[in-house]
């Protein structure tokens, strides 16, 4: 068996959490990712970029324009995009005005000097264009105004204010996950396997992951949750991401993906599935890229994995929570937590 010997990502991650208030009543579905992302991506578009759609998906005009680089990597593979959404995590669909609720945008790396352009975009979406469902009898989308910015650490149970409610004033977050502050979570967690023997993974938001399963013609959806599967999946994401957005993107080659795959995929057939509460969530969204209904159904629910046996994966699975795992997730999907993530509540906001 080969030696395994993991990447450690050289990524800078910036996790932003948003407050928002409706302002007049906003409808939208059980999952809320594709409605606030859409509305989100076609401000910035209308706002900033008046180039057509030939032009904003060629990578040198990417570059030069802050907006596209943003938005229009969608013109490579999705793993790319040097952001995520995380949609809120509750079952209301109808807000009235004054209700609040929260929804996360994670910046990655170089992406963070954009921050305006996100705080502005956020805003503006919120009280002009608006969001969900054409609703009333003016057939106009809900308004909400932005309440608090904040940026969050999960593993240090840390968060700080990027803008402050009643304020104009927006701090630059200092707070990041990097691959030092993954690398102390994962000794952490060691610790905690000298006592315990699971380690569970909690999927918030749909997993949708696709993937061709070896000497098949076709590539498949995995409807039941398969460790390898995910692991390969989750690698690969991660080798695209740094390789397009870390400092040392020369190291993440396919050669040295083909390597870090084969090795893991040995040991991830090794790990045992002690509990499997998953089920499949049916979801749609609208693609304005493609121009029609796009299919975001995915998996949501609980697995429990054999602790000792998945110790070797807690750099890749505690990234994955970071960046998010699977198709869409610059939408909102493929949120989810790691072991004992619910029992982690985020501190105060640093003054």
């Amino acid at each position: 068996m080969p030696e395994l010997i993991l990447p450690t990502f050289d990524l800078t991650a910036y996790m932003l959490s948003f407050t928002v208030e409706a302002l007049t009543p906003i409808e939208m579905g059980p999952f809320k990712g594709s409605a606030l992302r859409g509305a989100w991506k076609a401000y910035l578009q209308t706002a900033y970029c008046t180039a057509p759609l030939s032009t904003r998906q060629d990578p040198l005009h990417q570059q030069m324009c802050p907006v596209c680089y943003l938005t229009e990597y969608e013109s490579g593979p999705e793993s790319r995009r040097p952001y995520t959404f995380r949609p809120p995590l509750t079952d209301q669909q109808r807000f009235e005005p004054g209700d609040r609720f929260t929804f996360g945008i994670t910046l990655l790396s170089n992406a963070m000097v954009l921050l305006p352009y996100v705080l502005l975009a956020v805003r503006e979406m919120g009280e002009n264009n608006g969001i969900g469902r054409k609703i009333g009898p003016k057939r106009q989308r809900g308004k909400f105004r932005l309440v608090e910015v904040r940026a969050m650490h999960p593993f240090r149970k840390t968060a700080e204010i990027v803008l402050a409610e009643g304020s104009t004033e927006v701090r630059p977050p200092t707070l990041s996950i990097t691959a030092a502050d993954i690398a102390a979570e994962t000794q952490r967690l060691n610790e905690r396997f000298k006592t315990e023997q699971a380690l569970r993974l909690r999927f918030l938001t749909p997993l949708r992951m696709i993937y061709r399963p070896k000497g098949a013609e076709r590539s498949r959806l995995m409807r039941r949750f398969a460790f390898p599967v995910f692991v390969q999946r989750l690698t690969e994401r991660l080798f695209s991401l740094a390789a397009t957005h870390s400092h040392h993107a020369e190291t993440y080659t396919r050669d040295a993906l083909r390597q870090t795959v084969h090795a893991l995929l040995l040991l991830a057939s090794e790990v045992a599935i002690l509990e499997d509460r998953t089920h499949w969530w049916d979801v749609h969204g609208y693609s304005s890229r493609l121009g029609r209904e796009q299919p975001l159904g995915g998996l949501v629910g609980e697995i429990t994995l054999d602790g000792p046996a998945v110790r070797p994966f807690l750099p890749l699975l505690l990234w994955g929570e970071v960046v998010q795992a699977g198709k869409n997730v610059v939408k909102g999907e493929g949120v989810y937590q790691v072991n004992d993530a619910a029992e982690r509540p985020i501190g105060q906001a640093a003054n």
